[in-house]
């Protein structure tokens, strides 16, 4: 006989509210959840539990520094930043998905969304812009703004399905990924702390934060291409 579970969960969300009378929202975001645990093999084995340090504890350690830094900042930015650290990613994400179809500020409000997912492995410097060619005016201002953070970025759309940017583009928001890439650890229970570069997370969250001020600042609106699928994991 099979036994169904149910689990409830939620999104995490904090809000910088935008001092424009348009109500224009940027979304900032990564997901807090990972694999959990190897249940059948808690008494076989020592290591059984999924601790998915840049998968993504990089990723929602960025999203809350980038929070942190614009709270910080003197002036209240002209559009609303909305932070969301989504649930249920890894099951097929359920979260950044409920939250397209539930949102809290209006959709056709949101200007863009960037997705920060596993941002602290593969090297110092190298980091992939996923998305950058169907959004092309997100990308350009993000090599404007990486001119102190210096990452070697590379455009990827290899990854466009399969993170939470991807209900977003769904509804036709423009968006980023920030990705540094899988490596011989993902999904793994050796994803632990000690292997992941916290210099690297940190200038990654420096790029995206530079990136969101000049878009929370900014009156522009943002193109995207859509592109015919083929990489859809959670259609």
């Amino acid at each position: 006989t099979m036994k169904e579970d149910r689990l409830q969960t939620q999104n995490v969300v904090g809000m910088i509210p935008g001092t424009d009378p348009s109500g224009e929202v940027l979304v900032i975001g990564g997901h807090y959840d990972h694999v959990g645990l190897m249940k059948e093999h808690a008494d076989s084995i020592k290591d059984y539990i999924f601790n998915g340090a840049d998968d993504n504890a990089s990723g929602t350690s960025g999203v809350m520094a980038v929070a942190k830094a614009m709270a910080a900042m003197k002036k209240s930015p002209e559009r609303t930043v909305l932070f969301i650290l989504f649930a249920g990613e890894e099951k097929g994400l359920f979260g950044s998905r409920y939250y397209v179809n539930h949102p809290l500020l209006p959709l056709e409000k949101t200007v863009a969304m960037l997705n920060l997912d596993m941002i602290s492995r593969n090297g110092a410097d190298s980091l992939r812009l996923a998305g950058a060619s169907v959004s092309p005016d997100i990308a350009k201002i993000i090599r404007r703004e990486n001119k102190q953070p210096k990452m070697l970025l590379t455009n990827d759309d290899d990854f466009m399905g399969g993170s939470d940017h991807y209900p977003f583009y769904k509804k036709h928001i423009p968006f980023m990924f920030f990705f540094s890439g899988l490596h011989k650890d993902y999904h793994t229970v050796r994803d632990n702390p000690d292997r992941v570069d916290c210099n690297k997370a940190a200038r990654v969250s420096r790029l995206v934060f530079r990136t969101s001020v000049n878009i929370a600042n900014s009156t522009d609106h943002y193109r995207l291409t859509e592109k015919e699928e083929g990489f859809s994991l959670f259609d």
